[in-house]
């Protein structure tokens, strides 16, 4: 059996609830060893409802076992912790101040702390699971989730939680790489990177964006359809994705009509497309529907449930999923984040509190850890779940060189401000090529990094990209799974050339299986990937969003990925090469319905708005704006908070919150992206970004402390073509001769189009 990435990592967990223990997972799953310690209560999750029906006397959570297996648990009085390399608590500093888990005295014995929390470590509160809908009110984006008339819809589940401890686990691979003390991860700060997009057109287009609903306009077909055995979310962004359906639908007719062909145009004659499609998905059931995209090049995908994942040929293939092992007999659910040699581990075992021995001294050789800035990383990424990675791992001091090409380019370079309106006293960019280099979501998530330009599909360009390789220390991929073998660089070429390589592949549906040449955007992962079946309001059945959740939620495990393999070259040697699911990467943050469906044989119910158990957390309307207002069950002045509730629509949000904290509640204010930015806890957690084109705007900061403070972008996105002879020299070591001459005969560098070749116009 190969060795695990993160063999050797020694850890302690004394984090309760879900992002701690989440992020405690994650590593343990990953070959670490993790020691849980609990309070003398237990951990609040394994008593925790997933839904509304009620846990039976002594039942474990399905959320627990998601969440635990593979740990050992020990007392906590038994445990030293000059033993690990790092303790993941989810305390706030005030409350680990004198205790053995102070950062200092941690310190002195050479471990280091990652806590993480709802709002920081620095708040007076550290959160805990109830908070979930505080914390998503509090980003500002669920002020433009949901349909108009109706509350805010939030995400299903724990998602800022889960986010946080995903962002957690891989700040743990900090450790050992910096002078650092302490790392906090909050929970609000993990959920705002993950929701950029929402902020688009707020702070790169200066202008509102309405809701779109239950089936965005702007690419319609879309949102979860009605079908027989349940729904189906097709994708329409692409041409082909058109084409395709047209046929599917036998409306060949469709394909060329000027008034359909062009997506936006479309969302004029929807009430038509309605009736002629709704009748199509009632006769057809959701997996026949799918195999007609995977026989064709459009990008669909169905609603997948829990009950699915368990029958899934797709996730069966890729051994997803496995048994958990808990006191009360065995449960199936996921047993790794992504796969990789070594992977899964043979431990996926739930402990009984306090059962284990606690390891008692380090053993082992001393990990021996490179420091990030001599660390350098190869995006070969598009849009947002590839460029993730590096614009959260650029401001801790990682080299991150993006390679773009002629064709094709990012086409996020094009996105905010064209496609929903240009900037004012900008409208003349469109005109020349800086229209290229005013995109606010590229720009918003490629800060700090390098850019070269490189023909890669040529012989030539593929040998310049080598000679980065051969100086660089991983490559994040976020194409098609058959991108990088035909264009001749599998592993085993680019081993070859630097055996301490690391590469992570991140395809929607992975490298292999029999989804393997699907296509998938959000959407598309959301439906496929379990948010969609949990999601909307307590009428719907199935919904998808419009913020693509997905490609954050796959960049988080994606920089988890890329940092264990750094870790495993820098203890053995050999580089690695992982094969990471987006939609693999999904189902980590609903692992207990999975859990849960094994177990009960039925699918988690649906929520809305509201948390399981007994409290509550639901919406007001004011006079002005919609407030989360959450109470726990035991609160004394339950029955007032419901009769200020009753009467909200006569106070303003600030008068009701107000009330609601002074009688035990707790309250926050739904802001939208484009007032949030003005507000805390947001106006707190922005960088101001000075940019050659654009002049300087405003991007939401990063997730992370270290040692109280946030690391901040080195410097703005790149102009296309900005860094490649530097890069190329620098880097890979070639002549400058030799540069020029590559960028005589095209090779590498060069200049896009004008915009208006390729349809950009303003009018």
């Amino acid at each position: 059996m190969p060795q695990p990435p993160l063999h050797g990592l020694r850890v302690i967990e004394t984090a309760t609830g879900i992002s701690g223990p989440f992020a405690g997972r994650l590593l343990a799953s990953l070959g670490a060893h993790v020691v849980k310690v609990e309070p003398a209560d237990g951990d609040p999750a394994r008593i925790q409802p997933v839904d509304d029906t009620p846990l039976a006397e002594g039942e474990l959570s399905p959320l627990y076992i998601h969440l635990n297996a593979g740990k050992l648990n020990v007392k906590p009085d038994d445990i030293d912790p000059s033993w690990a390399d790092v303790v993941i608590a989810g305390d706030v500093l005030a409350d680990l101040a004198d205790t053995k888990w102070d950062p200092a005295r941690l310190r002195s014995h050479d471990t280091r702390l990652v806590t993480t929390t709802a709002w920081g470590a620095n708040s007076p509160d550290a959160g805990c699971i109830a908070d979930e809908l505080l914390v998503q009110t509090a980003t500002g984006f669920l002020g433009f989730n949901g349909d108009e008339g109706l509350p805010p819809l939030r995400l299903p589940g724990w998602q800022s939680q889960y986010a946080a401890g995903g962002l957690a686990s891989t700040m743990v691979q900090l450790i050992g790489r910096t002078d650092a003390s302490h790392i906090d991860v909050s929970w609000l700060g993990a959920l705002l990177t993950a929701t950029e997009l929402c902020y688009g057109d707020a702070l790169h287009c200066q202008r509102v964006r309405s809701k779109v609903g239950a089936h965005p306009p702007t690419a319609f077909p879309s949102g979860a359809i009605k079908c027989k055995d349940g729904h189906f979310a097709p994708g329409s962004i692409r041409p082909i994705d058109w084409e395709m359906q047209c046929l599917f639908y036998g409306l060949p007719e469709w394909i060329d009509d000027p008034e359909l062909r062009d997506r936006l145009k479309r969302r004029h004659h929807i009430p038509m497309i309605w009736d002629h499609i709704t009748p199509w998905y009632l006769e057809r059931e959701k997996k026949e529907i799918f195999e007609l995209a995977l026989s064709s090049p459009w990008a669909a995908g169905m609603v997948m449930t829990p009950l699915d994942t368990l029958s899934d040929p797709h996730l069966s293939a890729r051994g997803y999923l496995g048994s958990i092992e808990t006191q009360q007999g065995s449960a199936i659910g996921p047993v790794r984040p992504f796969r990789a040699p070594g992977l899964p581990v043979p431990d996926q075992r739930v402990r009984v509190k306090g059962s284990d021995s606690a390891p008692v001294k380090k053993q082992g050789v001393p990990l021996k850890l490179r420091s990030f800035s001599d660390l350098r990383l190869i995006e070969m990424t598009i849009s947002w779940a590839g460029p993730y990675v590096g614009n959260v791992l650029g401001p801790l001091g990682i080299e991150v060189i993006k390679i773009e090409s002629t064709a094709p380019f990012d086409g996020f370079r094009t996105q905010r401000p064209y496609d929903h309106g240009m900037r004012p006293g900008q409208e003349d960019l469109v005109n020349d090529n800086r229209f290229y280099e005013a995109g606010g979501l590229f720009n918003a998530v490629n800060k700090g990094k390098k850019n070269c330009v490189i023909n890669i599909a040529t012989e030539e360009g593929r040998e310049a990209f080598l000679s980065l390789v051969a100086n660089s220390d991983g490559l994040v991929a976020n194409f098609s799974a058959h991108v990088l073998p035909q264009l001749g660089l599998d592993f085993a070429t680019l081993q070859k050339i630097n055996p301490k390589f690391v590469v992570v592949r991140m395809p929607a549906f992975g490298v292999n299986g029999p989804y393997s040449n699907a296509v998938g955007y959000g959407s598309i992962i959301e439906a496929m990937g379990g948010i969609a079946h949990r999601q909307g309001y307590e009428h719907e059945e199935a919904r998808v969003s419009n913020i693509y959740f997905p490609d954050p939620t796959a960049g988080i495990q994606a920089a988890n990925a890329f940092l264990a393999g750094v870790f495993h070259a820098d203890q053995t040697g050999h580089g690695i090469e992982i094969d990471l699911s987006q939609q693999e990467a999904m189902w980590q943050h609903s692992g207990e319905a999975i859990v849960l469906a094994s177990v009960e044989g039925r699918n988690i119910g649906r929520l809305g708005n509201r948390e399981p158990g007994e409290g509550l957390a639901t919406f007001a309307a004011t006079k002005d704006q919609w407030v989360a207002v959450v109470a726990s069950k035991e609160n004394q002045n339950l029955e007032l908070i419901q009769e200020l509730i009753s009467k909200a629509v006569d106070s303003t949000a600030e008068d009701l919150a107000s009330k609601i904290v002074s009688a035990g509640g707790k309250a926050q204010i739904c802001w939208d992206p484009w007032t949030a930015p003005g507000q805390l806890p947001i106006s707190s957690l922005l960088d101001v970004v000075d940019h050659p084109i654009t002049g300087p705007m405003r991007h939401l900061g990063s997730p992370f402390t270290i040692d109280g403070e946030r690391p901040r972008p080195s410097c703005h996105a790149p102009l296309f073509d900005q860094d490649t002879d530097l890069v190329l020299a620098e880097v890979g070591g070639l002549e400058q001769d030799t540069i020029r001459q590559l960028r005589t005969d095209g090779f590498i560098g060069g200049t896009l189009p004008p915009p208006a070749e390729l349809g950009f116009v303003y009018d």
